[in-house]
């Protein structure tokens, strides 16, 4: 499979990045209003996913580590342990990176389902969260939510970037 994104450059399609991240915090906070964070995966850890993985020149750690402070923000939780998840996170995406491209969208929300067990798992021993047993339920399967979010995610914005770089 060829990737169609080996020549776009992040001063391509910067706007589109910054503009992703604040409607993913957007869409993070009506999640917390709705009590649906639970069983919603953090949608800037998604784009966090994405854009690191499209953009070979950069390591994205810094947007990593603000993203996580905002969550950190957003959750009220202690400051920087979002951010040290992010930052973890991103560093085994950045491994993995060009194997991560080289896979059909649907291979990818598998990988992106384990890095969110991943998250869940780095959540629960640095939150120790008191859940009821319908919210553990919700808890543990939030990941597997991320395989209906990520083709829908990964396609638009694919989408996206090829229109900005056709203009």
């Amino acid at each position: 499979m060829t990737d169609r994104f080996i020549n776009l450059e992040l001063s391509q399609a910067r706007w589109l990045v910054i503009f992703s991240y604040l409607i993913a915090l957007f869409l993070d906070t009506m999640m917390i209003m709705q009590n649906a964070n639970l069983l919603i995966p953090p949608f800037t850890l998604l784009l966090q996913m994405y854009w690191s993985a499209q953009f070979l020149k950069h390591t994205h750690f810094v947007s990593a580590f603000v993203l996580g402070l905002l969550l950190d923000a957003l959750y009220q939780t202690v400051l920087g342990t979002h951010a040290l998840m992010f930052i973890i996170l991103t560093f085994i995406m950045l491994r993995y990176r060009l194997l991560f491209r080289s896979h059909s969208v649907l291979q990818q929300a598998l990988v992106i389902a384990f890095y969110l067990y991943a998250y869940q798992f780095m959540g629960y021993v640095l939150f120790a969260p008191v859940l009821e047993e319908t919210q553990q339920i919700h808890y543990w399967i939030m990941p597997l939510t991320a395989l209906v979010f990520w083709p829908l995610l990964a396609l638009s914005l694919r989408w996206l970037t090829q229109k900005l770089i056709t203009q």
